[in-house]
């Protein structure tokens, strides 16, 4: 198993419980259908992480360059930034409940980080990848949480 160290964050300008957050994204890391499955664990640190995961809110995502109706992560980097409406909310394109969504886009994002791009739909009434932004809908493929 490669070992992936990860903090995270809740940018001041967010409305939202940094223990709530770790958490979740504790849950989603932890997933046995995620990258678990794919020979990745991950341990949340304190001091010196490999990966810090924000919960960004619109402006923040703007400010680092970012759209502000996604998340987006480093392409093989370090930082990874969930847009902080959505992680309220969701994405009705997504076709997720709000757990399901959430699950979403840890994976996807972790996936920008470990050097995954974007994927497409492989077919119409096929699982969608976890690299499709789901986000942005299905484009004839069902939604999934699984990598």
């Amino acid at each position: 198993m490669k070992r992936i160290t990860y903090s995270v964050v809740v940018d001041p300008d967010v409305d939202f419980s940094l223990a709530d957050f770790a958490r979740d994204v504790a849950i989603c890391l932890a997933d046995p259908n995620g990258w678990e499955s794919k020979g990745y664990r991950f341990f949340q640190v304190k001091r010196n992480p490999q990966v810090r995961i924000h919960l960004t809110s619109k402006a923040g995502l703007r400010k680092v360059g970012c759209s502000d109706t996604l998340s987006c992560a480093e392409l093989g980097g370090h930082e990874m930034r969930i847009n902080a409406d959505n992680w309220k909310h969701g994405s009705a394109k997504s076709g997720q409940d709000l757990d399901g969504y959430r699950q979403y886009v840890i994976s996807h994002e972790i996936g920008h980080i470990l050097g995954h791009d974007h994927a497409k739909c492989p077919g119409k009434g096929q699982l969608a990848p976890i690299m499709l932004q789901q986000t942005l809908g299905l484009h004839g493929c069902l939604p999934n949480t699984n990598v």
